[in-house]
């Protein structure tokens, strides 16, 4: 009995393809039972998306709104910060003074004694 290398090889050959069309099938149907699910998940909330939609331009343009506002609050925020450090700074160079004049009237005042 003599086997044909060719025939053998031809025959691998179209199981291999039976089996991968086979493969391809199956993931067809799943692929198609997806999307049917998902077709009836849209079909279900059509009315809560439609919504989402109409609803989504007007709140971007708030979030930019309040971004801007942020920005200003900021803006604010760090302009008054620079106003208080330098009132500090003043008041700092204040109290050396005070500091300065005390230290001489309570000198003048021991030396009395």
């Amino acid at each position: 009995m003599l086997v044909d290398i060719l025939k053998l090889g031809q025959g691998i050959l179209i199981i291999l393809g039976i089996t991968i069309l086979i493969i391809l099938i199956i993931g067809l149907l799943k692929l198609i039972k997806t999307i049917s699910s998902v077709n009836r998940i849209i079909k279900k909330n059509e009315e809560d998306i439609d919504e989402i939609l109409c609803i989504l331009p007007k709140t971007f343009k708030n979030w930019f709104d309040i971004t801007d506002n942020v920005k200003d609050v900021t803006e604010v925020v760090v302009k008054t910060t620079a106003s208080a450090l330098e009132s500090t700074e003043s008041f700092q160079r204040y109290l050396v003074y005070i500091v300065d004049i005390l230290t001489i009237i309570k000198s003048i005042f021991s030396k009395r004694k």
